[in-house]
């Protein structure tokens, strides 16, 4: 035994080493948010030099810096404006020129210089906000024909987010103005539209109309103005656009604002639209909103195009992580044929067809219609799901189109991939559903996490008490095994993402996965909740009502943990469990009827806990037998029999008993019956009497009231002596001394009074052994005969006035007791001493004995 001190000083000073470590990493982390001292910026002085996209209330222009020194120049050819301004430090004060109007402003920009916060017209609190422009550069504008323009102004408000599908990273006011810029429209056809606004209805008009880019005319030797039908698809309305050539460039003419406008609305009333339609994408109401989806998502971080496919043939354990990957692949395919132009795929909502956009041989992309609880929606079909992968291992070789160059995801998948392909293009070669770079790190995946858990056991058992094997708690045998098992279980489901394992075998790896780390977390919480249990055990010396709260909530929270531990392995193994729970609301009532006797005894359990009737270690009684509480638990409660064989008892049963608790008591009760032998004489009796109650008024031990020894009775063949009084004790041993010690005090009373105990007997009596005594017969007849002859018999009673001569004329206690003097009062006087003698022989039934 003298290990065990030994191992809890070790687990202490672990625990205490734990303590230190957390303490240590949020000292660091708190130190990391203190502030420190830092360089001040005040002499330095910003870079405003480039192009910025800025807004301000209800507009925004994009605007190029130039910056020589402290001087800054700007222009924004959107509102034909331009900016004259000083640099000092990161502000950036001057003032702006559009026309005959000016004013003054004062930008901040931010410490990482790329964006900024400003106002002009100070007096009215107009904010003018900034970000620097990346992208923009990297989106040319080419007006060589009338396809390029086209082209360039749908790809330049495409990227601009000007149909709620923003593509690229920041610039949408830049794009935007680069849009407008391809449009020749006169003052008067724009109306009360500013160019802005005007550019953004010109493109919701042609939004609406299906385009073949290729369709266009794309000779530049045509003459200076050529026009163009833009036909929506499977409607009869089409939008006939006008492109004008100005000193070589083309231009597309923008017609009268009445006009656009009567358009848009006949385009949207021929697909049964209001006026007012806002686009959704998210709806997927046709094959351009669903690629609009899956675009927009796959750029967009912290956004899903997962609603865009059709994954019911995938595994629900691995669904969202294949639509992960599978969006990427869809990505990396389309990036390679080229730049997506929303228009030239159909918005027609009615259709049925399915639309291929694209075709190989080793698979197409197709998107289809699909029926859904909420109307039909358009996914891509599960068929170009399945093949994506081979058809990207095709394709991969081909550039990236310049569009999306500059915009290419690098996920850890294909850079994984990537970095496989660079070190030997053989690892690229499928070995079954799988490529063999994916097996050998998958193995590798497999080998580190159990590497890991040796060593993070190692590190334990360095830590842990330097015991032998078979000495080593069961706890640090539970954790060993538990800490290999979740490692495994982490380095495999870290590895799932970037091996990009198909779901053949992703599926399974998962739910090993899962699998290892549930089967390790709950033996170890299980084990916790108990060392939690014992700890608050021991902060209580007699735990007794507390230790029936502590079995119940470590029964309750080791339930928990099962039912949660069964959740999560029914999640990852795809366990349609959520029918179940649902059809427990159909068949609740046949659940809880079989379910009754549990949760009755789980409620009983609560009911001893708040009743308190026992606790643990109590001495009780209950339904006929007797024992020692040892435990309460959620079902039943032990007690530890006087044979020391444990009962165990349901809850609800043991609840229900009644119980008698010795534990409880103050005091025990100590009552016995003696029984004399009738030949015991009057004198003896009064001696044997006097003698016990002085013994039990001088013994320490017995309490003083109630004290009782009378005679109470002629038995059977005895005089029966009750002796009724309390020890002052609840111990049960101690009450067997003190009642020995009365007891054997009780014999030596008797055997001073010279009686004798009384046993079960039968005397035969014959006339010579009690002779009658004939005088006192004789007198005791001639009594009665008076009383006969006087008429007045006490039989059935005695008269009303015999009764109030009799009251109170017997002396109690009687003469020559102790207390006579003292109970008895006396006479106040001598006449009422004579008038009380005259009463008494009075009566008339005493006359006859004269």
């Amino acid at each position: 035994m003298s290990g065990v001190p030994v191992a809890s000083a070790r687990q202490d000073r672990l625990a205490l080493i734990l303590i230190r470590i957390v303490a240590l990493i949020a000292a660091l982390a708190l130190a990391g948010l203190l502030p420190f001292p830092q360089q001040s910026h005040a002499q330095e002085m910003a870079n405003w030099a480039g192009i910025w996209d800025t807004k301000w209330r209800g507009a925004g222009a994009e605007i190029t810096f130039e910056q020589t020194g402290a001087e800054v120049k700007g222009v924004y050819p959107l509102y034909n404006g331009r900016i004259e301004a000083k640099a000092e430090g990161r502000n950036l004060v001057g003032r702006w020129f559009e026309g005959d109007r000016q004013g003054a402003f004062v930008f901040v920009q931010s410490p990482d210089g790329e964006s900024f916060m400003g106002r002009f017209e100070s007096a009215t609190a107009e904010w003018w906000t900034g970000v620097r422009v990346s992208a923009v550069e990297d989106i040319g504008v080419d007006q060589t024909s009338p396809m390029t323009t086209m082209r360039s102004f749908l790809q330049t408000m495409n990227e601009s987010g000007a149909d709620n599908v923003p593509r690229a990273t920041g610039g949408g006011m830049g794009l935007a103005a680069r849009a407008a810029g391809l449009i020749d429209v006169t003052d008067a056809d724009r109306g009360d539209l500013n160019m802005p606004d005007y550019t953004k209805l010109l493109f919701n008009v042609i939004d609406n109309a299906t385009i073949r880019l290729w369709s266009l005319p794309r000779d530049a030797s045509t003459g200076d103005e050529v026009s163009a039908k833009l036909q929506q698809h499977d409607t009869d309305v089409s939008f006939e656009v006008t492109f004008r050539r100005r000193q070589g460039e083309w231009f597309i003419v923008g017609p009268p604002l009445g006009l656009l406008r009567a358009k848009l609305a006949e385009f949207q009333a021929a697909r049964g639209e209001a006026v007012d339609w806002v686009d959704d994408p998210a709806k997927l109401a046709s094959p351009r909103d669903t690629f609009k989806v899956l675009l927009s998502g796959v750029t967009e971080a912290g956004n899903t195009a997962q609603a865009a496919l059709n994954l019911r043939d995938y595994n629900p354990a691995v669904r969202a992580d294949e639509a992960f990957l599978l969006e990427r692949y869809l990505k990396k395919v389309i990036d390679r044929i080229g730049y997506v132009y929303w228009q030239e795929i159909p918005d027609d909502p009615k259709s049925n067809t399915p639309y291929t956009y694209f075709e190989h041989p080793s698979g197409n992309i197709v998107v289809g219609p699909v029926e859904t609880d909420k109307g039909k929606i358009w996914q891509f079909t599960p068929e170009t799901l399945a093949n994506i992968r081979t058809l990207y291992a095709d394709v991969e070789d081909v550039p990236v189109a310049p569009e999306f160059a500059a915009f290419a995801s690098n996920d850890p998948f294909f850079a994984t991939r990537g970095l496989a392909r660079e070190i030997s293009p053989g690892l690229l070669t499928r070995a079954g559903p799988m490529e063999r770079w994916q097996w050998w790190m998958l193995g590798l995946a497999v080998l580190a996490g159990i590497a890991f858990g040796f060593i993070a056991n190692a590190v334990i058992s360095f830590f842990a008490p330097s015991q032998n094997r078979s000495q080593r708690s069961a706890f640090l045998r539970v954790v060993e095994w538990a800490v290999r098992s979740i490692f495994l279980g982490l380095f495999l489901l870290v590895a799932l993402r970037p091996l990009g394992l198909p779901q053949v075998v992703a599926a399974p790896a998962k739910a090993a996965a899962w699998s290892l780390i549930v089967i390790g977390a709950v033996p170890v919480v299980w084990h916790l909740i108990g060392r939690i249990a014992e700890h608050y055990r021991r902060m209580w010396p007699a735990p007794g009502y507390h230790d029936t709260l502590i079995s119940l909530s470590t029964g309750v929270a080791r339930v928990a943990v099962l039912v949660i531990a069964f959740l999560l392995l029914a999640e990852v193994l795809a366990i349609p469990y959520e029918g179940v729970i649902a059809g427990l609301g159909i068949g609740g009532l046949a659940v809880a009827l079989a379910a009754q006797p549990t949760l009755q005894n789980f409620l009983s359990g609560l009911t001893l806990y708040a009743d308190r009737p026992v606790s643990v270690g109590d001495f009780c009684k209950f339904g006929g037998q007797s024992g020692t509480i040892e435990h309460i638990g959620m079902r039943s409660t032990r007690i530890r029999s006087l044979d020391r064989t444990v009962i165990s008892v349901p809850n609800s049963d043991f609840a229900g008993m009644q119980i008698e608790n010795y534990a409880h008591r103050d005091r025990t009760r100590f009552a016995t019956t003696l029984q004399l032998r009738y030949e015991t004489t009057p004198d003896q009796l009064r001696y044997t009497l006097a003698e016990l109650r002085k013994l039990l008024i001088a013994h320490p031990r017995v309490i003083d009231n109630p004290c009782h020894v009378r005679f109470v009775g002629f038995g059977p063949y005895s005089l029966d002596i009750e002796v009724s009084t309390y020890i002052m004790t609840a111990d049960g041993s101690e009450f067997l001394a003190i009642r020995e010690d009365i007891l054997l005090s009780i014999i030596n009373i008797m055997d001073d009074a010279g009686a004798q105990f009384a046993f079960p007997s039968q005397l035969e009596y014959s006339v010579a052994d009690l002779p009658v005594d004939e005088e006192k017969r004789i007198a005791a007849e001639k009594r009665v005969s008076d009383w006969r002859e006087a008429e007045n018999l006490p039989f059935p009673d005695f008269s009303q006035r015999d009764k109030l001569t009799f009251n109170n004329t017997r002396a109690y206690p009687p003469q020559g007791s102790a207390r006579y003097r003292e109970m008895e009062p006396a006479p106040t006087s001598a006449e009422a001493m004579a008038t009380r003698e005259k009463l008494g022989w009075s009566l008339p039934w005493k006359k006859g004995t004269a």
